[in-house]
């Protein structure tokens, strides 16, 4: 008996009317391809020619099945039921089918018992792709258009998925951010918010956005990179990361520059894994991301609606003892300016932030511009950029790289502020290598360490072996556990 026959067995003339064509709130598109690349939590990555798309496992309805779940979702919203965990959503589909007379066999009530699942506890069809850590980013652009994700692999995706109507994607971002008491209307067009699970959300509508309501929603790793990983997956080179170890348990200020998703922040957490254990660590920030593994840590946000910005939360660290200061993202003057005077203030031992910008010198003219005169510029010790970097491969895939380019070491000089190269990219050879040794740096390490600078180079050789140690330690955790033994 085919699956709709089921279906209409039971039908009164009651319910006859669930069979009107009712129009789906998205679409899942059928995706022709030659290759399946990967496969991974929400569905699997597959190609096209040059071309890749994520079909995203989404429960296939016929017709009639499509009008019942819509009847149902609808009669769902309408409901003063409360819906708190999935065995509600059971028993309201339940109760539901018994009262209209409608026989459901096993794979239709387990397909649509999933779709209303996703709408009443979940964010309809963005469910599978926010509950799969895979992906960075995930991307409503407009109505009737495929919703993207950027893989940590595979880079940008095409999905299977449409929303099909801006009433949908409001309300599917409105329901994100409404435990913050946020919402996307005609009067607050745009929206920036932090989700449960530390995620950001970014939306805008009409009338700034001519293009139709978008969203981004940018997830982070639960468990962040470690050093080691870091260096593994070639961002860095073990050489480079065993001189930051040094230089991130002296009195050491780093600034991380680098383009948009060029992962700074991803290399700002690992460094913490360096930091003492024991010592007093006051993080300011925008949008909670960085997740430190220390045990005295006072995590601080900004409040918009409260007018408490993240220059004014960096001022107030002033009264709190910090052995170390952490900025989250400098973006403006007033950030900029309250972070430069942490350092010049000597509150804390080390002052560390995220900056955009392509170059170390670039860095240093940005904050030039912000007002920042250049003598204050020489309290920042060591400025590290890094780069999300394009490449097309001999049979013209094209592929991105995260890559620290540069660490330099600022210095002071009758010009002014400049950056001196102490590890630079070699291009040709795909490698950071080192350029000079650092005099500032290794004068702040000699003296932490109580030890002559020529035993500096035998110290990082210790880190290099130690990093190789500790890359089976994948959690994050572990490694913080671990660094200190290793190097012993």
């Amino acid at each position: 008996m085919a699956t709709d026959e089921v279906l209409g067995m039971f039908l009164s003339e009651k319910t006859c009317v669930l069979f009107m064509k009712k129009e789906a709130e998205f679409t899942v598109k059928q995706v022709a391809y030659s290759k399946k690349l990967s496969e991974c939590k929400s569905g699997e990555v597959v190609a096209q020619k040059e071309k890749r798309f994520l079909v995203v496992n989404i429960p296939e309805l016929s017709e009639k099945e499509n009008n019942l779940f819509m009847t149902i979702l609808e009669e769902l919203k309408r409901s003063e039921k409360q819906i708190r965990v999935k065995a509600d959503v059971y028993f309201f589909l339940k109760d539901y089918c018994l009262e209209n007379m409608i026989l459901l066999n096993k794979n239709q009530r387990e397909k649509i018992l999933e779709l209303l699942e996703w709408e009443a506890l979940g964010e309809s069809a963005l469910t599978p792709l926010l509950c799969d850590p895979i992906f960075e980013e995930i991307v409503i652009n407009s109505p009737k258009k495929p919703v993207m994700v950027y893989h940590r692999t595979f880079g940008w995706l095409t999905t299977n998925i449409e929303f099909n109507s801006e009433d949908k994607i409001r309300t599917i971002i409105n329901k994100m951010a409404a435990p913050l008491g946020r919402q996307l209307s005609y009067q607050s067009p745009m929206l920036n918010a932090v989700l449960k699970d530390g995620s950001r959300l970014n939306a805008s509508m009409h009338p700034i956005a001519f293009s139709g309501i978008n969203a981004t929603i940018r997830k982070f790793k639960e468990n962040p990179f470690t050093p080691a990983e870091l260096a593994e997956c070639g961002t860095i080179s073990k050489e480079a990361m065993s001189f930051l170890w040094l230089a991130m348990q002296t009195s050491c200020s780093i600034l991380i520059c680098g383009n948009t998703g060029s992962g700074k922040t991803t290399t700002l957490n690992a460094l913490f894994c360096f930091l003492p254990k024991e010592e007093r660590i006051v993080c300011a920030e925008e949008t909670p991301e960085l997740m430190l593994p220390q045990s005295h840590v006072i995590k601080l946000n900004t409040a918009e609606q409260m007018d408490i910005t993240l220059g004014s939360l960096v001022d107030n660290t002033f009264r709190m003892r910090p052995d170390r200061v952490i900025v989250g993202e400098i973006r403006n003057k007033e950030e900029a300016t309250a972070f430069i005077n942490t350092m010049l203030a000597g509150q804390a031992k080390g002052s560390y932030a995220t900056f955009h910008a392509e170059s170390a010198q670039e860095a240093l003219q940005r904050l030039c511009s912000f007002g920042i005169s250049e003598r204050s510029l020489a309290s920042l010790d060591l400025i590290v950029v890094q780069k999300r970097i394009s490449k097309v491969t001999a049979t013209g895939t094209r592929k991105e790289e995260r890559k620290v380019t540069e660490i330099c070491e600022v210095k002071k000089t009758t010009d002014g502020a400049i950056a001196r190269a102490l590890f630079e990219f070699d291009y040709e050879n795909n490698s950071l290598v080192r350029a000079e040794q650092g005099e500032r740096i290794n004068e702040k390490i000699s003296r932490t360490f109580c030890c002559t600078k020529s035993l500096i180079t035998k110290m990082e050789k210790r880190r290099v072996k130690a990093l190789e140690k500790l890359k089976n330690k994948s959690e994050f955790m572990d490694f913080f556990a671990g660094a200190e033994e290793a190097i012993r």
